[in-house]
């Protein structure tokens, strides 16, 4: 069983980017996936947090996670993984954690992952204000991706990669109308 998931909470990002997401999944990503998945729950607050609910509440088959301001161009299934993995984040500034996680993938329980911040939530975030790349980078070191994606940070133009990765840039998905990610896009309301 394939779930991809994604999580919408706060104000953020409206329903564009998920039926977004959902549209390059179907059409260029080559998952063949059972169940689509949405969490819509704010609980945490520290915003990004809640993508931690991910954890929880999969605890079977394979799941692979997306972030709502990612690009996808092409195949994913070389992002399905059993042990935990995210992105490798090489582009990001040394004071900052070597992980990223717009695209998260594991199999079975990682429940225990979503418990320990939830248990310790105030001590997680004073000590870790850059927020859950740098909890999962030091406390559970997870495997990382080192292909088949990139950050916008680090290239702007066309290439070959399956995943582009906006990086808190969402607003440019929708503002930059005649660049070349938007034919992979669906239209802007």
């Amino acid at each position: 069983m394939l779930r991809v998931i994604c999580v919408r909470t706060g104000d953020k990002y409206d329903q564009w980017y998920e039926d977004n997401l959902k549209h390059m999944i179907d059409t260029y990503s080559g998952l063949r996936y059972d169940e689509w998945c949405v969490i819509t729950n704010d609980i945490f607050e520290m915003p990004v947090a809640n993508k931690l609910q991910i954890f929880d509440r999969y605890r079977d088959g394979q799941n692979i996670y997306f972030d709502l301001d990612v690009l996808i161009k092409g195949d994913c299934n070389q992002f399905l993984k059993s042990d935990l993995h995210v992105c490798h984040a090489w582009w990001r500034l040394p004071y900052h954690t070597p992980l990223n996680s717009s695209i998260i993938s594991w199999s079975d329980d990682l429940s225990h992952i979503f418990k320990n911040y939830q248990n310790n939530e105030n001590y997680f975030l004073l000590k870790y204000p850059l927020g859950i790349d740098e909890y999962l980078y030091r406390e559970y070191m997870p495997w990382t991706f080192e292909n088949g994606y990139i950050s916008f940070k680090a290239e702007i133009t066309e290439q070959d990669y399956s995943v582009y990765l906006f990086n808190q840039r969402q607003e440019e998905m929708k503002s930059l109308q005649s660049w070349w990610f938007q034919e992979y896009f669906l239209p802007i309301q």
